[in-house]
Order: structure tokens, then sequence, then C-alpha cells
């Protein structure tokens, strides 16, 4: 067997503190602050709102159902009322709070200017 000293691994450096990956990462941030997404974060704040006031109504429509039905129903009514409020407002919550962490994400971007 001979000995090959021309076959050495090379490792580069891609740390965050390179010159080179910094200019990769401020080309991504731009790219993804100028695109399509700009405003996504106030989109999934209304979407949040649109689908918690969609809910609500779709229980409120199932509850005036019932009580045309029979006015028996009317407990179950207001039980399902109640239901479909808490439900809308844990929907609301967790998809405004999606868009929540969006717009953070966004000004600490702003803040620390890659």
């Amino acid at each position: 067997m001979e000995n090959n000293t021309e076959n050495k691994f090379v490792f580069e450096d891609i740390s965050s503190t390179s010159p080179t990956f910094k200019s990769e990462m401020v080309a991504a941030a731009n790219e993804y602050s100028n695109g399509a997404f700009r405003n996504i974060d106030k989109v999934i704040k209304v979407i949040s709102f649109i689908v918690a006031i969609a809910i609500a109504l779709v229980f409120f429509a199932i509850a005036a159902v019932l009580v045309m039905l029979d006015k028996t129903f009317t407990v179950i009514a207001v039980a399902v009322v109640v239901v479909g409020l808490v439900l809308s407002l844990i929907c609301l919550f967790l998809i405004y709070g999606i868009g929540h962490i969006i717009t953070q994400n966004k000004q600490i971007l702003r803040h620390l200017r890659f």
C-alpha cells in the first residue's frame, strides 16, 4: 500500500461569524421581507377574527334551530352557545397568537438589522 498524502480532508468554517454566512442571511432576510409574505402577520390576525366569528355564528345558528324545534331544548341551546363561544375564543387566541409571534419576529429582525 502506498502512503497517499495528497488526499486530505478540508473543513470550511460555516459559523455565524463568517462574512459569507452573514451575507447569505442578509440576502435571505431581505428576500423574505420584500416577498409576497410582507404583511402575513396582519393577514393571520384578520383571519383569526373571521374564523372566531364564523365559529360563533355556526353555534348560534345551531342553538336557534334547537329552540325553534322545541322550547324544551332551551337549556341545551344555551349550553351550545357557551361551548361555541369558548371554542371560538380558543381558536381566536391560538391563531392570533401565531400572527403576533410573526409580528414580534419581524420587529426583532428589524432591530438586529442583519
